[in-house]
């Protein structure tokens, strides 16, 4: 089974913390970020991610077209996704906000699978240590 853990997100201050998903030590936000930077021609719609991040931690209220609640039906844990051209970055809120997965807009679909796929992976381990 993998182990699962959360680092907190410190360039992120405010009443809401965030914290990135960690699995079996990688962070699938951290490699997006990296890609990211990589490739140079998305670093301003990056920063305006982090900016959104910001406005959330501090309450702001923000349009769907940056922020949207894509919870499914009948799911108890919320999902969210952070929008800027063409950056995805996907989160839940449970007691902080937990970044799990950053994308495009090109494999939003596919990123959006995976997403939860790795909720649901993170949701059960946490199932298993309480039990």
């Amino acid at each position: 089974m993998s182990k699962f853990a959360l680092v907190k997100v410190k360039e992120i201050v405010g009443t809401i913390s965030f914290s990135k998903l960690v699995i079996d030590d990688y962070c699938p936000f951290d490699e997006f970020i990296n890609e990211i930077e990589h490739q140079g021609n998305l670093r301003k719609n990056l920063l305006s991610v982090f900016a959104i991040m910001d406005q959330i931690a501090n309450l702001k209220f923000l349009p769907q077209s940056k922020f949207k609640d894509i919870t499914p039906k009948k799911e108890a844990i919320k999902e969210f996704e952070i929008k800027k051209g063409d950056l995805r970055v996907y989160l839940i809120k449970e007691e902080e906000h937990i970044l799990i997965l950053g994308g495009k807009k090109n494999s939003q679909a596919k990123d959006i699978h995976k997403f939860r796929s790795l909720k649901q992976r993170y949701l059960a381990s946490k199932q298993s240590h309480r039990s």
